[in-house]
């Protein structure tokens, strides 16, 4: 969509506005100011957002009610951020306090040793598409972090982010030398993190293990390979997949192994 000319309010003449308002008892007006669109037609090319890198989604289906209104929320706050280049990026910053007078309504989430419900619960949702968006685009992840136990809206196992305010957090570096642009979406019960900028030459594969055919994209093609199998109780298990990232030459620079320890649910009681 093209971009607008929005307003803003200006909250210092509005308060002295409002201050003399009060001694003299009478109306105030508010002043706007302009307030240009940091992506706009005319700065794509300065700023090097002219194609979609990577792609990230997940599937809520099964989610009740208040987890969906949840993760809808917070998707919304990150449709149009604008990152910089050499940026660290983090979830958390982006998605501000969760809590009744943001918008956000009480549903599951796992806290020490049991599940509870709480504000904001489901946001992992969004988190975790986000997380696989940053994957494919090939940035380096700063800070991940497991669930404690397997969840089934997080397949393939081992490819989740959990997060929760102040921490854990998810974090990540833009390294492509270039402005990142997020646009978000959801389409019946699938969230999209769409990352737009200038691609890193080379590419980006997937495998379960590192002997293992290259793959494409990390939610389609990643088969995890489990271990450990009921080692920490009942339907417990290790997930493990790697991320092979090759330069320009189709050298191998990077091959990033992903480790995900998940406990028995049977540990955290709801």
């Amino acid at each position: 969509k093209p971009a607008v000319v929005g307003q803003e309010l200006d909250k210092t003449a509005a308060i002295d506005a409002i201050e003399v308002a009060v001694k003299k008892d009478h109306l105030v007006k508010l002043v706007l100011n302009e307030r240009k669109p940091e992506v706009s037609e005319g700065s794509l090319a300065i700023l090097g957002i002219k194609e979609l890198i990577s792609e990230g989604w997940s599937d809520g289906s099964g989610s009740p009610v208040n987890r969906v209104h949840n993760y809808t929320t917070g998707t919304k706050k990150f449709d149009g951020v604008l990152i910089k280049p050499d940026e660290e990026v983090s979830f958390n910053k982006i998605l501000g306090p969760v809590e009744a007078s943001t918008g956000y309504l009480p549903e599951l989430v796992i806290l020490a040793d049991k599940t509870v419900p709480e504000y904001g619960g489901g946001l992992c949702q969004v988190s975790s598409t986000f997380f696989r968006a940053a994957l494919n685009a090939g940035l380096p992840i700063l800070e991940r972090h497991n669930h404690a136990y397997p969840i089934g809206y997080y397949l393939p196992y081992g490819v989740d982010a959990t997060i929760y305010l102040p921490t854990p957090d998810l974090r990540f570096k833009n390294d492509s030398g270039h402005y990142l642009y997020i646009q978000t979406k959801i389409v019946g019960k699938k969230l999209y993190f769409d990352f737009y900028g200038t691609k890193k030459p080379g590419k980006v594969t997937f495998s379960g293990n590192p002997e293992a055919s290259a793959a494409v994209d990390v939610v389609e093609k990643v088969k995890s390979t489990l271990t450990d199998l009921n080692a920490r109780g009942p339907k417990s298990f290790t997930a493990t997949f790697y991320r092979h990232i090759y330069d320009a030459a189709g050298k191998l620079t990077d091959n990033d192994k992903f480790t995900s320890k998940y406990d028995s649910p049977d540990k955290y009681p709801h």
